[in-house]
This record gives structure tokens, C-alpha cells and sequence, in this order.
């Protein structure tokens, strides 16, 4: 099996040096120090002499929540530059005369840059398994969350390459990253609890389908569901756990499938816009050939 010339790159290079050992060791430190500080907190106020599972409970939701903004943080800014980067470097169009096709292209430069956060997720694995000596969470569990992070982080990369091809400065393709990433978290709450303000439907049951698309919902939700607890009305147009009703979906799991489909598309629309051989793009690609000779 052939691996993607560009991943096997970027990889290569991303890898080389102290850089990649040092980002890790951070990022582990902030999460021992994250797992640390919820055990601190959960015992603070009483001793125990038997293990509780509550202590499990504290400190496997501040691990995910931290891994979670750690995520949402990291993953744009390690895409914005992968395409508009080799423009500014004047290096796209030597990128775009080998045989590679512009989705491969693309791919291999998301993938690269999500690698780093792969293996930052999969380095956090010892610190979770701490969760396993007081009980409460299953190694299904586990795996399902970490699941939904890898594809949070392919998601959020995603974007990030999107803006990346349409625009020509890394700056102006980070700026809209993070904005769209904050609509998602934040504007699909807000115009879920405009609308339903407007209409006066604060008895709307379940959850509003705009906010399938949130993904602070699905991890929300994975997280409840875990923690087994019952049906709960986070804000009008937000009832998770109502696992008993007839045809319910987990939210996490549409949301799961809203990120694979967004990637996808994000993924061939930039293929599509940094392709040579696009209608409008196509003598402006033979010219900077020539210019070249």
C-alpha cells in the first residue's frame, strides 16, 4: 500500500526534531495536572476510606473537557496555513505539476496536520486509564470518546483547509476558522434559543435538529449517556437522554455523522478550488508555468 507522498512528507518533517516530543510533553503535563486538580477537588471537604466511583466521574469529565478546548483550539490553527502557506511560498504550483490529483493533495496535507493531534489524543490514553482504578467507565466508553475527538479534530481541520484554499493569507484563513467553528458552537445556540423565543415554543421536546450540528451538543451528550443519567433539559430545545423513547438517536452519533459528511465536502470543495484545471484557473496555471521556463 502507497502512502500519500504529501502525508509521508509533512510527516517526516513535522516529526523531525525536538518540537513534536516537546508539544506532547505539555500537552500531557496540562492534562496530568487537569486529571490531578478533579481528584483534588472531588475529595476535598471529607475523607474516604473505600474508592468511589464519583471520583472517576470528576475527574474523566475535567480530562475531556480539557481535551475537548485543547482540540477546538489546536486543530484549526494547525491547518489554516497547509495551502495558503505554500502560496505564499510560491511552492503550489510545483505541488500541482506532479501526478498527485488535487484531492490527494489536499487529504495528505489535513492528515498530516491532524496526525499531530491524533497522537496527542492517543499520548492522553495512560492519563484517562487513571479513571479505571476507581471504576464507573468502560473501555468502550473510553474508545468512544476518543472516537469522537479524532473526528472532532478531522472535522475542525477540515475547515481549516477549506479557508486555506479560498484564501491567499494564512491570517484572513484563520480569522474565519475560528468563526466558523464559534458559530457552530455558539451561533446554533443562539438562533435555537432566538427562534424558539420568538415563537413561543419553550415546551419543544427533544433536541432542535439545528443544534445536531453543535458539537459542544454531541460531546455533551456522549458524556451524559456515559454517565448513564436520565432525561435532562439543558435549555429550551436541548433534552438529552431520553434513551427510553421510541426511534431516539443519540445526538452525539448525528452529530458524529454531520462532522464525517461537512468533512467530506469541505475536503472536495478545496480540491475543487486549488484545481489547475478549473474553468477560470487554468490559463492563470499555464502562465505561471511559462513564466517559470
Amino acid at each position: 500500500m502507497r502512502i500519500n507522498p504529501v502525508l509521508q512528507k509533512e510527516l517526516k518533517i513535522r516529526m523531525r526534531g525536538w518540537r513534536a516530543a516537546g508539544m506532547i510533553g505539555v500537552y500531557l503535563i496540562f492534562m496530568a495536572l487537569t486529571a490531578s486538580f478533579a481528584m483534588i477537588m472531588s475529595m476535598e471537604g471529607y475523607y474516604r476510606s473505600t474508592i468511589d466511583p464519583e471520583l472517576a466521574i470528576g475527574s474523566y469529565t475535567g480530562l475531556a473537557v480539557m481535551q475537548f478546548v485543547l482540540i477546538s483550539f489546536i486543530s484549526p490553527a494547525l491547518t489554516t496555513g497547509a495551502i495558503s502557506g505554500e502560496r505564499e511560498k510560491q511552492t503550489l504550483d510545483l505541488l500541482l505539476c506532479t501526478r498527485m490529483t488535487p484531492l490527494s493533495i489536499v487529504i495528505g496535507k489535513l492528515f498530516a496536520s491532524i496526525s499531530q493531534i491524533v497522537l496527542l489524543i492517543i499520548a492522553s490514553l495512560p492519563i484517562f486509564s487513571i479513571v479505571f482504578m476507581f471504576g464507573g467507565i468502560s473501555v468502550i466508553e473510553l474508545l468512544e470518546l476518543f472516537g469522537f475527538f479524532i473526528i472532532i479534530a478531522i472535522t475542525f481541520g477540515s475547515i481549516g483547509i477549506f479557508y486555506s484554499s479560498y484564501f491567499k493569507r494564512t491570517t484572513a484563513a484563520n480569522v474565519l476558522a475560528y468563526g466558523t467553528i464559534a458559530f457552530l458552537c455558539f451561533g446554533t445556540i443562539f438562533l435555537t434559543v432566538l427562534y424558539l423565543g420568538i415563537t413561543h415554543d419553550y415546551d419543544f421536546k427533544g433536541v432542535f435538529p439545528l443544534l445536531y450540528a453543535n458539537p459542544i451538543v454531541g460531546f455533551a451528550s456522549i458524556l451524559w449517556e456515559q454517565f448513564r443519567g436520565g432525561n435532562m433539559n439543558f435549555f429550551p430545545g436541548l433534552i438529552i437522554g431520553n434513551t427510553t423513547a421510541a426511534g431516539y438517536i443519540s445526538p452525539w452519533i448525528i452529530n458524529l455523522l454531520f462532522n464525517i459528511a461537512l468533512s467530506i465536502v469541505l475536503m472536495i470543495l478545496s480540491a475543487n478550488k486549488i484545481n489547475p484545471l478549473k474553468k477560470g484557473h487554468r490559463g492563470r496555471f499555464f502562465l505561471s508555468r511559462r513564466g517559470k521556463k
